[in-house]
């Protein structure tokens, strides 16, 4: 995912519980900073993202675990200015992208209030066919691992990208 929003002209910026190992998962320039307390929520773990880098006036989160979305979704996001995500049959999703206002809310915010509480994007509907994929077994990663040709194939980030 870092590699492909590095190609799409974003800074990047991975946020881990421990230090990141760049020579097992490569972090194609991507900003590192760790989250000494992951347990505390995720808004946490957002909030030392966007200081990492500054403190944006606009920021697209997209959790590791959520990989299911396009490069098509992903330019959608980056032309957009008021908080936005996808959705998919009615269900939003991720990635998010946060305005300048969400933004302010997340900088404010204790690290375990949930995003959806502090922001409410406008949803734009997606044909990505796995936007709703969430790892978090083994299962999971079995299934991520089937698609992932499919998956990283939607990643490809087009020179001359049709209109969305």
């Amino acid at each position: 995912m870092a590699q492909m929003m590095r190609d799409h002209g974003l800074r990047v910026c991975v946020v881990s519980s421990t230090q990141w190992d760049g020579s097992e998962v490569p972090l194609f320039g991507a900003i590192s900073c760790v989250n000494s307390n992951p347990d505390s929520g995720r808004t946490g773990s957002i909030k030392c993202g966007l200081s990492a880098l500054g403190w944006p006036k606009r920021a697209i989160v997209a959790p590791v675990d959520r990989p299911g979305f396009s490069s098509k979704t992903l330019r959608h996001l980056i032309g957009s200015e008021v908080c936005t995500c996808p959705s998919n049959g009615g269900r939003g999703g991720h990635p998010i992208l946060l305005d300048e206002a969400a933004i302010e809310a997340v900088r404010h915010a204790l690290p375990d209030m949930p995003l959806r509480s502090l922001c409410t994007p406008l949803r734009f509907e997606v044909e990505d066919p796995y936007a709703s994929l969430n790892i978090d077994t083994e299962a999971d990663v079995q299934m991520l691992r089937s698609k992932w040709p499919d998956i990283e194939s939607s990643w490809k980030v087009d020179a001359h990208p049709e209109q969305y």
